[in-house]
């Protein structure tokens, strides 16, 4: 099995010097569930996206501190490949960013939310327990950066997450996309970070942000969940 990670970033990111890169981190929260597959990492804003979707047998969108009502060339160009992918009914999943941009590509709405920022670790429902949502739970704790969301989720998808902050936490289609607004891939050390960095936007939420981070997150089950997913294509 080999996955390309979508990485809505640079090759060196902004936080090279004290944290793994996004694309590592999901490396190291999906390898022990998918010990076989291969990856391969494309930077969105820097490289070229591949000719033909059909070129890998799953696709991960990660996170990113751009909105997908920005009029940016590159997200045209992945926008298109996203559709592509979807057309081709190829295994496509989507964390925060890569959740917003599979909902407006898929004819969802994202905007910003003028209540504020989700940050540090909230807790989210489980609404719909599809097969591979294995390990079981009703809640789950994660962490969390985002401010735009889904506000309205493409009609073929079907809600599977969500809390009083953000409505449509995750959605999934069919075998198709799953699509998740938090993070299960940060570490607390990296979101203390971008809370920290954030501070004069998140403003009141920035304490009790902070706060929250004394609450185990539980990235490891999304991680599973994730793992689940990609494999059910193979019966696995």
């Amino acid at each position: 099995m080999h996955i390309c990670i979508l990485h809505i970033g640079f090759a060196k990111g902004d936080h090279q010097n004290h944290h793994t890169t996004s694309p590592e981190r999901f490396i190291d929260l999906l390898e022990p569930s998918l010990p076989e597959a291969k990856w391969t990492t494309v930077h969105c804003l820097e490289d070229s996206l591949p000719n033909d979707a059909n070129g890998f047998d799953a696709y991960l969108i990660t996170g990113g501190k751009y909105s997908v009502f920005e009029d940016l060339d590159w997200q045209h160009k992945l926008f298109d490949f996203i559709r592509q992918i979807y057309n081709k009914n190829i295994p496509l999943l989507g964390i925060c960013y890569g959740h917003q941009a599979i909902a407006h590509v898929l004819g969802g709405h994202v905007e910003r939310f003028e209540n504020g920022w989700g940050a540090g670790v909230t807790k989210v429902n489980v609404i719909n327990q599809p097969p591979w949502l294995q390990p079981i739970t009703g809640k789950i704790y994660l962490l969390t950066m985002h401010q735009d969301q889904v506000t309205t989720m493409p009609s073929e998808a079907i809600r599977f997450l969500g809390n009083h902050f953000c409505h449509n936490s995750g959605f999934f289609i069919d075998d198709r996309v799953l699509a998740i607004q938090q993070h299960p891939e940060f570490t607390p050390e990296l979101c203390r970070d971008l809370i920290v960095r954030r501070k004069e936007r998140i403003g009141e939420q920035y304490d009790p942000a902070l706060q929250s981070l004394e609450i185990q997150h539980q990235g490891s089950y999304v991680g599973q969940w994730m793992a689940n997913f990609i494999n059910q294509r193979n019966g696995l």
